[in-house]
């Protein structure tokens, strides 16, 4: 089971990845909640573009697999669950993972110099199904690398991994959809899971909201630490999505996403000369300002 899974989880999971992505973007196009600002075909390339750019990086980097670690992880009797029964170390490990990407996504709003690379994700002014992959490099790159230590820690079995890339990967699409639940679906789904109403809430401009509701897959890690919004303070339909400083539709482009993260001050030293206006979104941002 294991060498198939790390002979054929790349086609596995694009197969999955496709089918959840045409399946979500099929939904939004029939029951849009919001209307577009930017046409999807737009979005969809340059969100796409990111993430493949990402994943090429990835492979670059780390050569071999998470599920690869995993396996090896397993045969040395690695990790905190090496000792529990085979099915306890698949749903453990699943449970741990996910509160892992929930620490991780805390550390990426809490310290500055990660919320620069990750603002990437919220200057989208509206969210979509290509929102959930709308990621930098950076950000894939670290989160690789948190993944791969908390494998080998807690001792995740592979099949708990594989089946973990895959959920964590249709649920990032899936709360990112440009759909409205019917009230009863919503507030009976958000007892365990991630919901798209619940997410939206993370994306509000609004500092306080901005900084609340981290869950990927279960909500109880808000509820439970403590960063959990239930409503966004303007309103469902009224709140203002995507970072204060990043209203512009200059930001959208796949080129000034890429670049964000990095600091201007240095470059302007370095060209010593004004730079052109698409430039000027180097400049020290911080993060949205506090009603």
């Amino acid at each position: 089971m294991e060498q198939w899974l790390i002979q054929n989880q790349v086609w596995c999971r694009i197969l999955i990845f496709l089918c959840v992505f045409s399946m979500l973007a099929a939904w939004e196009t029939f029951y849009a909640w919001r209307p577009w600002l930017i046409a999807r075909k737009t979005r969809w390339m340059r969100h796409l573009s990111l993430t493949c750019l990402s994943k090429i990086i990835l492979r670059v980097l780390f050569p071999v697999f998470l599920i690869t670690v995993a396996v090896r992880v397993e045969q040395k009797g690695m990790g905190l669950l090496s000792h529990f029964p085979y099915a306890a170390q698949v749903i453990f490990g699943f449970i741990a993972m996910d509160l892992i990407m929930y620490m991780q996504h805390r550390l990426f709003h809490k310290y500055q110099w990660l919320w620069r690379i990750h603002r990437v994700h919220h200057m989208d002014r509206q969210i979509d199904v290509s929102t959930g992959v709308r990621f930098h490099p950076l950000e894939e790159i670290i989160s690789m690398g948190v993944k791969m230590l908390g494998v080998a820690f807690v001792g995740v079995p592979a099949l708990a991994v594989f089946f973990f890339e895959v959920i964590l990967n249709a649920m990032t699409m899936f709360v990112h959809v440009n759909v409205c639940l019917p009230r009863r679906v919503e507030r009976l789904l958000r007892k365990v899971i991630i919901t798209p109403g619940m997410h939206r809430i993370h994306h509000s401009d609004y500092s306080p909201e901005t900084n609340s509701n981290y869950g990927f897959c279960f909500s109880w890690w808000d509820k439970m630490f403590d960063s959990y919004t239930l409503v966004s303070t303007a309103g469902e339909r009224k709140f203002t999505m995507g970072l204060e400083d990043y209203q512009d539709p200059k930001y959208q482009t796949l080129e000034n996403m890429l670049l964000v993260p990095f600091n201007i001050k240095r470059l302007k030293v370095r060209y010593k000369k004004p730079l052109k206006t698409k430039f000027k979104l180097f400049e020290e941002i911080t993060q949205p300002k506090k009603r």
